[in-house]
Order: structure tokens, then sequence, then C-alpha cells
């Protein structure tokens, strides 16, 4: 996924240059300068942004390929395995780049003087001519990309549709499960909105005092004495989010996905709901494992 995902990103920075490189305005060009500074854009999403402006992606592909470019992310610098979606995902972004390989703005010449096919691409040019550079536009890209399509292996088990709805019941029984922990367990006994909000208010404290360096303090240090004026010049920026959780819109969000007939919409949709859920999901799942091993450490 890290290698499709590098030639989607340089796919993606070759057209641009090539619409940058138009003079004058016209229909959907990069007109502006405001344009053409996304165009040059170390954000991806503002480069994909530009594409959908010049009307070779549409907004649900550039949706798609953002999403796939952030598991990407999370894989490569963080080692995050993604999940069973994972595999599925790399190999509907590697159907995607073959066929944005046959559509991208590609220039009739390299920038680069010493431009040379790979072995494999030179099959899918006219061989007559000697000079590679000069040769791009003879390039048959339609055959290049049905070829290195062909390479990829058949995906056995459940659809991505499938997969992607099950990982968010999954968190959503993970919640359901982590509450009834808390309520069950929470000494004093909190009515379950006092529970809820006081679950919120404690993730959002903590995450901030982390992201400060402030966290996990003892009494009677100098760190301690910063985190608790911070927190009470703060408070009111941690007043919670949900007065209750919202299992009827998430369950009615997972059945969409499961019953896409799109696999970009089902990979979009997943990301969106996945992103609602996230906060109460760590709230929630991550309070209840701290109580748990609270409660654990007084029979240690």
């Amino acid at each position: 996924m890290i290698l499709v995902d590098n030639a989607v990103e340089l796919m993606v920075r070759h057209s641009l240059m090539v619409h940058a490189s138009f003079g004058g305005e016209y229909p959907k060009g990069l007109n502006t300068a405001q344009q053409r500074r996304q165009a040059r854009s170390q954000k991806f999403a503002d480069r994909l942004a530009m594409l959908v402006h010049v009307g070779e992606l549409t907004r649900l592909e550039a949706s798609f390929v953002l999403a796939a470019h952030e598991h990407r992310n999370a894989a490569y610098h963080e080692g995050f395995g993604g999940g069973p979606f994972l595999r599925p995902l790399g190999f509907a972004y590697y159907r995607f780049a073959c066929d944005y390989l046959t559509r991208f703005q590609m220039a009739f010449s390299s920038w680069v003087s010493n431009f040379a096919f790979s072995e494999t691409s030179r099959r899918y040019y006219d061989t007559c001519r000697d000079d590679d550079a000069s040769a791009m536009p003879a390039l048959d890209r339609a055959k290049l990309a049905a070829a290195l399509e062909a390479q990829l292996p058949q995906l056995d088990g459940q659809p991505i549709t499938e997969i992607l709805a099950d990982t968010l019941e999954a968190d959503r029984q993970a919640i359901v499960t982590s509450f009834r922990f808390l309520i069950e367990n929470t000494s004093p006994r909190l009515s379950t909105p006092q529970l809820l909000a006081k679950i919120q208010f404690s993730s959002a404290r903590d995450a901030a005092l982390e992201k400060r360096g402030l966290e996990r303090t003892h009494f009677d240090t100098p760190r301690r004495a910063e985190a608790v004026q911070f927190v009470k010049t703060s408070w009111k920026k941690y007043q919670p989010r949900y007065r209750a959780i919202p299992h009827g819109a998430w369950a009615t969000g997972i059945a969409r996905i499961r019953t896409s007939d799109s696999l970009y919409e089902a990979v979009v949709r997943f990301e969106d709901l996945r992103a609602k859920m996230a906060f109460l999901r760590d709230a929630i799942c991550d309070g209840a494992f701290a109580l748990e091993m609270e409660i654990q450490s007084q029979y240690d």
C-alpha cells in the first residue's frame, strides 16, 4: 500500500505540474494565484482539491484517495496494522492507481534529461523511437494499466464493505461493554447522563494535559502545580460533547456502509463515521480500562 500511495502521489504531482504550466486562463484551469499555490502545497488534501477543480478527479475519488493515503501514513509512520480492512483497502487503492494511470494529465515529454522507461513500461510504447523522453505520448497507458491490474492476486474473504461495517460494529459493541462496566463499578454511583458527562470531561482534560506534557503528575511537584493551574484556566473547554451515546445514528451509518454499492463511498463513509465515534470510543474504553486497572490493583 505504501508503494501504491507513492505512485499515486507522483501521478498527482506530475499532473498538477502540467496543469500549472499552462499560461492564461481557461475553464476549470488553475487561474488564480491561490489555486496555483494549492497545486504546489505540501498538503495532499490541497493538491487533490485542485485535481477536483480541474475535473481530473471526482470529489468521491479524492476523498477515497485521501482516506487511503492517511491509512498509508498510519501504517508507515506509526506501524499501525490497520485491522482486517487494510489489505482489501490496499487492493482497492491499487485498482484506483491503475485507473488513474490511464487518465492523469501527462506531459508530452519528460522534464528530466536522462529519463528512461523501465523495462516493464518499455513494452507499452512505440519502440521505434530512440528517445524515451519524447516517446512519452506514445505510451499505451491503458494497456500498461491493464497489465498491472492483471498482476493483482485474487482477494479472498469478505467484501470490504462487510469488513468495514464489522470493524465499526466491533467498536460500537466495545463502547457498550465498556460503558456498562463503568456504570456497574464506578463509585459513588452516578446517573447515566452524569457518568457520561464525567467520562467525557476527564478524557478531554487528560488529552489536553498530555499535549502540554503535564500528564501523570505527582503531588507536591512543579509539574503538578502547573497542571492544576492549567485546568483551572481551561476547564470550560472540556464540557461534554454528547448527552447520550448516539447508538441509533451509528447503527444506521454502519448499515449504510454494509449495503453500499460503491466501494469508494463505503470507505469515505467508514472514515467519517469512525472519526465521529472516536471521541466517545476513546473516552469510554480508556476510562473503563483505567477503572479496571484501579480495581485490580486493590487485589494485587
